[in-house]
């Protein structure tokens, strides 16, 4: 009876079965060292081998389905590794000249820019030609997009897998140069990508044009998702709010998009073929503007889906939908290392299958109930479902994302389609005058509701980062998945309550860890901060970088003791955040400054010690027992996160964070 159920939900929902299994292969398989991947593939061929050859598992083709989806998935990733990364990895520390053309929008950093190119030619024996990959340059590059550049390149690798990569590997970039000398030849021979590219920066110069400062910041992320003019502060009010995902085009952006113009298509009687073809190319031109994210390609398969299925007066199946978008993603093996993706489809999960759960049982009939309780439990169904990928990529949740979201919602909402309009009626000043005004006061109120929220109940911003939580998402997800197989169904009371005692436990023992343990975090731009409950040394702060990643950590803490060594120019801002700091250089040698630290400098080498574990620190790495951390992270990893190491009393390195 259960495999008949089973082997039913499989074949109603084969997409969901394949998508989702194909998925999480690939999550471990990104996760673990290359060479152990065979540790996964062998075991996998003898399941599914056992699968096909026992009848009643045969015919029940559930687990057929998942294991020929993960032989799938170890496959295309032996294959991407082998045929890609590998051979571009092999370029790490040459230098050659190189044929190549800019193929995105450069990124400003402290120290130069930032190009994404795709190559032509390598000049080296046997090196990999026609490949992606980022170019770091001290001066602008003056040349247009998809003009020809010939230049000498210094290739070095970053990464040691997807997740390290920081999304890289994921758009098909394994390796990155330095830039030592180029020459540029004009191409009129534009591509289509290159005129996506021109309206984008249209819609930025727009933006700008019409809206200041911070709001014309977030109008970008919110409509294209190019977060390059989001204030720090912002930012880190979005972060701790929970409502990250709001400056991300995702799902939700690309939905409400494509529902606003169907709907004003369909109020304009227009038949039902050209409404959906008119939405599916606004669609793929927004999909360009917002850069093709992977949170986006997976949105626009679902919709292309639904669309369809409306067209031909079919039922899409939202998870067979969302597994067939899945599956699509999973062709690019690196796919689900970005956040975006993985969080969108978590969310989506949430909404369509935790939810629902919850409306069997507690579902009010009271509208104006209902409609708080929909919001609240929205919000939960979709923390809940977000909660292992937040683990895994952040380490880091926010509770007042279940209340802010009932608020902040219908607000991005409507500034959403406000800069959507003002974008499009921008060259007819009476046109444009209500979008734009719209959109400053709903922007303006966004940023004052998380700005508020942030000062106020910024303690609902839990950190989750203690492998305890892992194993507390592994114990739940097993309760789950053996519940599906016994009852065919998980019970969503007792899941829930499960849930509410593991996290209780989860988090005593989180604190408990806390005040045992020492951490060694190197900010964006290279300081190295090392910290335990009571006491922080701060080395090489001399950015607004440094000091953002340090005012992260100093909001969480009041230090008994503050150390900052070779600090430049920045002591008023470190007093702001440290009140008692101490400023002091390397030229003088410190002992025992700290319960846990130590620090003593020799020869322009720092050494800091955290009971018997040892750090030494120069210009180019902290290394810890032979392990070398890039104090150069946006050379090495990415401008979007730090790395954290977590130092065990007795001097065990328990976890490294990205």
């Amino acid at each position: 009876m259960l495999w008949s159920l089973l082997s039913n939900e499989a074949m109603k929902r084969v997409f969901a079965f394949v998508g989702f299994s194909s998925a999480i292969t690939l999550i471990v398989l990104n996760a673990v060292d290359f060479n152990f991947v065979k540790f996964i593939f062998i075991p996998t061929v003898i399941l599914l081998i056992v699968s096909l050859s026992v009848k009643n598992l045969r015919q029940g083709k559930v687990l057929p389905v998942t294991f020929g989806s993960m032989l799938f998935a170890c496959l295309i990733f032996i294959f991407c590794m082998q045929a890609n990364v590998l051979p571009q990895k092999s370029l790490d520390g040459e230098t050659a000249y190189a044929d190549f053309q800019i193929v995105d929008i450069e990124t400003k950093s402290d120290d130069g820019y930032i190009y994404t190119v795709r190559t032509s030619s390598i000049d080296l024996p046997g090196a990999p030609q026609n490949i992606r990959l980022k170019v770091k340059s001290k001066a602008k590059i003056y040349a247009d997009c998809y003009d020809n550049i010939s230049g000498m390149l210094s290739f070095y690798s970053y990464a040691e897998n997807g997740f390290d990569s920081f999304g890289d590997y994921g758009d098909g970039i394994y390796i990155r140069a330095s830039l030592i000398n180029y020459d540029v030849i004009s191409n009129h021979n534009k591509p289509l990508n290159y005129y996506i590219i021109k309206l984008r920066l249209k819609i930025k110069e727009i933006i700008e044009d019409n809206l200041d400062g911070e709001k014309a910041g977030l109008a970008l992320s919110i409509f294209t998702g190019d977060k390059r003019t989001l204030s720090e502060n912002i930012n880190d009010s979005f972060r701790v709010c929970g409502l990250s995902h709001m400056t991300a085009v995702s799902g939700l952006h690309i939905s409400l998009i494509c529902v606003f113009i169907y709907s004003v298509l369909k109020f304009l009687r227009t038949p039902n073929i050209l409404s959906t073809v008119i939405t599916l190319v606004i669609l793929l031109i927004y999909s360009g503007v917002a850069d093709y994210s992977k949170s986006v390609i997976r949105a626009g398969i679902m919709i292309t889906v639904m669309l369809l299925s409306r067209l031909f007066n079919n039922k899409a199946d939202t998870l067979n939908s969302l597994g067939f978008a899945v599956f699509i993603i999973c062709l690019n093996p690196f796919a689900v290392t970005d956040a975006s993706a993985v969080l969108t489809s978590s969310a989506v999960i949430g909404l369509s299958v935790i939810k629902p759960a919850f409306d069997e049982y507690i579902k009010p009939k009271n509208s104006m109930i209902k409609y708080f309780y929909d919001g609240l439990f929205t919000g939960a169904s979709v923390l809940i479902a977000v909660f292992p990928a937040m683990w895994l990529f952040f380490g880091n949740v926010s509770i007042l994302s279940i209340i802010l979201n009932i608020i902040a919602v219908p607000v991005m909402q409507i500034a959403l389609i406000s800069v959507f309009l003002l974008c499009l009626f921008c060259g007819v000043p009476f046109l444009a005058f209500i979008p734009k005004s719209v959109a400053s006061f709903s922007l303006g109120a966004l940023i004052k509701i998380t700005n508020f929220s942030r000062e106020h109940f910024e303690f609902l911003y839990l950190d989750i980062s203690d492998s305890i939580f892992g194993l507390s998402i592994a114990g739940i997800l097993l309760l789950t998945g053996v519940s599906v197989l016994i009852f065919s169904k998980a019970d969503v009371r007792i899941i829930s309550f499960f849930i509410v005692v593991t996290l209780a436990v989860s988090t005593v023992l989180s604190v408990y860890s806390y005040n045992r343990n020492a951490y060694l975090t190197v900010s964006s731009n290279g300081a190295v901060i090392i910290y335990d409950k009571d006491s922080i040394v701060v080395i090489d702060a001399d950015d607004k970088g440094d000091c953002y990643t340090l005012e992260n950590i100093a909001d969480h803490d009041i230090f008994d003791n503050a150390l900052v060594l070779n600090s430049d120019n920045k002591e008023s801002k470190i007093t702001e955040i440290l009140p008692n700091a101490q400023f002091l250089s390397d030229e003088e040698i410190i002992m025992s400054v700290c319960s846990h630290i130590k620090i003593e400098c020799d020869g322009g080498i720092l050494t800091a010690s955290l009971s018997d574990k040892v750090f030494k620190i120069d210009d180019n790495y902290v290394t810890i027992n032979g392990y070398r951390l890039y104090r150069n992270i946006y050379d090495r990893f990415s401008e979007s996160g730090d790395i954290t190491f977590i130092v065990s009393p007795d001097s065990e390195l328990l976890k490294k964070e990205g």
